[in-house]
């Protein structure tokens, strides 16, 4: 799972490049997240990519309950 100051992917990106970030405290996180692992598999990603995915959107509900609930994005 990503956080805010780990995440090697988030150095990988351009500095021009458009990228969409998820918060945990998004009610639609956690579904937008299994949608992208059924296109990923659907598209022949690696299984492992699938499984940490699928555990962020876990992660993400857990997290949301433990602080209240979620809302939508402002």
């Amino acid at each position: 799972m990503a956080f805010k100051h780990n995440d090697s992917c988030l150095v990988k990106v351009a500095d021009d490049e458009p990228i969409f970030v998820l918060r945990a405290q998004d009610l639609l996180a956690p579904a937008i997240v299994e949608f992208w692992c059924v296109a990923a598999r659907a598209q022949g990603c690696p299984e492992r990519r699938i499984e940490e995915a699928r555990s962020t959107a876990e992660q993400m509900r857990s997290w949301a309950r433990e602080h209240g609930g979620g809302k939508f994005p402002d």
